[in-house]
């Protein structure tokens, strides 16, 4: 999509909002909830199990042997002194919940696609497949010093104002950064908005992923389906070599000069960093995906969730 040369229009670096309204004819080409294998690159022995629409609490009864112990009613238990258990019935729709980062850490591309721009628009595919799959959509955008709540409805209003605040704040990127939120605080309140039964897209480099995201996500998959889209600049996946590098931020270019004791510290730093997210997205039983940016959005997309 796009080479950050001196040369280069800043409108490259940003998504484009008429390709995010038409794609939803090109989302019928996914199916986000099917079981079929998925052919691109899985991040470890994460899996998604996708328990399917969303649960709602119907009633308590005494326990019996076999109930699973993550549902009992400790309220009801301690009142009565007897073993309860929570009875839940099946909603009709499936609540989506779509987190997408959009914070001066996206804003970077090296060859084809910025990160932010990526995210963006595989985001709006899933956004548009959930809505054809007649599920609620809601989800967040969060930006360096903006951010949108849009809040779940399975309705192509829903859709559009999610697309309407992704855009805003797509745009909004390459200015001065102010105080960014960090990820743990994006994720805990994912975690809050999330309902049991909730599947939860995530959009992020989760370059700030630390001990506190490691414990929200833990959290958050006791309750929801995760599927953590982890959109990496090929750069940033293979550093340079030691030696002068041109950078450049869609419209300014300058040469760095790299050396070897600051680029092993990197790559170690970004081996921990990345082997902690495998492990919190194993244990919170979610899919971590690998995002291809030499690849479109929906060509990737069709491969992990083609019909």
């Amino acid at each position: 999509m796009i080479k950050t040369t001196a040369s280069q229009a800043p409108d490259g670096a940003y998504c484009s909002l008429d390709r995010m309204l038409s794609a939803q004819g090109a989302a019928k080409e996914l199916a986000l909830f099917s079981n079929r294998p998925a052919r691109s690159r899985l991040l470890g022995e994460s899996r998604s199990r996708f328990r399917g629409r969303g649960m709602e609490f119907e009633e308590a009864r005494p326990y019996a042997p076999g109930d699973d112990v993550r549902t009992i009613d400790w309220r009801v238990t301690a009142r009565t002194g007897i073993a309860h258990t929570k009875l839940f019935r099946e909603e009709r729709e499936r609540p989506v919940h779509i987190l997408v980062d959009q914070r001066s850490t996206m804003f970077f591309g090296s060859d084809h696609w910025f990160k932010s721009a990526w995210a963006a628009e595989a985001a709006t595919l899933a956004a548009w497949s959930a809505l054809q799959n007649a599920d609620r959509i809601g989800g967040q955008i969060i930006g360096d010093s903006n951010e949108a709540d849009v809040r779940a409805r399975r309705s192509r209003h829903a859709v559009l104002g999610f697309i309407r605040e992704l855009n805003r704040l797509n745009h909004m990127l390459g200015g001065k950064p102010e105080s960014a939120p960090t990820l743990a605080s994006m994720l805990e309140e994912c975690r809050r908005l999330g309902k049991p039964g909730t599947t939860i897209f995530i959009f992020s480099d989760f370059l700030d992923f630390d001990e506190d995201c490691r414990k929200t996500l833990t959290l958050m998959g006791r309750h929801c389906d995760l599927c953590l889209f982890q959109v990496r600049d090929p750069l940033e996946l293979e550093l340079p070599a030691v030696g002068s590098s041109m950078i450049s931020n869609g419209r300014e270019r300058m040469r760095a000069q790299l050396q070897g004791a600051t680029l092993r510290r990197l790559r170690q730093q970004l081996e921990q960093q990345q082997e902690l997210l495998k492990q919190a997205t194993h244990s919170a039983r979610g899919r971590l995906l690998l995002a291809d940016l030499e690849q479109s959005p929906l060509a990737y997309l069709r491969g992990v969730f083609g019909k």
